[in-house]
């Protein structure tokens, strides 16, 4: 029947365990029917076996159950089991279905929209250490959206995340430590963050670090360094790349190779100018 022996023959060692109780092996063997590997395809099967060891309180059960019920198999979704299931998950700390859950809350997709219990979920999550709710949490105390507007608490929030290489809060990060939000103005670590930004590709961060190049702000000025980083960003679309590369090559022509550039100011993520 084209299916490997050993595939089988791993199935079968899973049946045994899941025949025993053990509620992995439910859940990998649910996997597995309803990948249709090394068994016959049968989701009905494969919910029987979520199921199963959901019941006994594992975590990735109810998870794939959300899942399951997320999922049209020939007779539509489930919405609100899969969102009971994905909730049963996010209970016991499954730090994927809590996600779900603070995304779902923010979205309005399970009920109104509710952004304090989104922001609680993501600190769930924030404070088990997911980088991608961390900045959430973050973005969520600098606009006040369903916790009190903290400028404190978002930069730590941000800092947390942009130490785990999250790009876009390294960006934030930078921003508001240039503009003393919620934290001393300090222009050399914020350099040091729009750089680690812009080496992950965000163009705002690039076009940052190329004007502390530009002007010599806390730097040598460096018109060629300039220049590199504000064609990184054109080279992504960034509006105001151009014209920095233009006011660059104008000064040039002017003033003797590295002389300071006009000050010009940290971008917003996303302002594309």
């Amino acid at each position: 029947d084209g299916v490997p022996q050993d595939a089988k023959a791993a199935a079968r060692l899973l049946a045994r365990a899941a025949e025993a109780g053990d509620p992995d092996a439910e859940t990998t063997l649910g996997i597995l029917f309803l990948q249709g590997h090394g068994v016959d395809h049968d989701p009905a099967a494969a919910e029987e076996l979520f199921r199963l060891a959901a019941e006994r309180g594992y975590a990735p059960a109810w998870f794939q159950l959300g899942n399951f019920y997320s999922e049209d198999r020939g007779s539509g979704t489930n919405p609100s089991e899969a969102a009971r299931c994905y909730r049963g998950a996010a209970e016991a700390g499954h730090l994927a279905s809590q996600l779900i859950v603070a995304r779902n809350h923010l979205a309005g997709i399970w009920g109104p929209r509710d952004e304090a219990a989104a922001a609680a979920w993501f600190r769930r999550a924030a404070e088990a250490g997911h980088a991608g709710a961390q900045f959430q949490l973050a973005t969520m105390y600098c606009t006040a959206a369903g916790v009190p507007k903290d400028l404190d608490a978002a930069v730590a929030w941000y800092r947390r995340a942009a130490e785990q290489g999250e790009r876009i809060a390294q960006y934030n990060l930078a921003v508001m430590l240039v503009r003393g939000d919620g934290v001393e103005p300090d222009p050399e670590e914020a350099r040091n963050w729009y750089r680690k930004a812009a080496e992950q590709g965000v163009p705002e961060a690039q076009i940052a670090l190329g004007d502390f190049y530009a002007t010599g702000r806390g730097v040598a000025v460096d018109c060629d360094e300039a220049r590199r980083w504000f064609d990184k960003a054109a080279g992504q679309g960034h509006e105001g790349a151009a014209a920095r590369l233009a006011a660059l090559a104008r000064l040039q022509e002017q003033q003797p190779a590295n002389a300071p550039a006009p000050q010009t100011g940290p971008q917003r993520a996303g302002s594309g100018s």
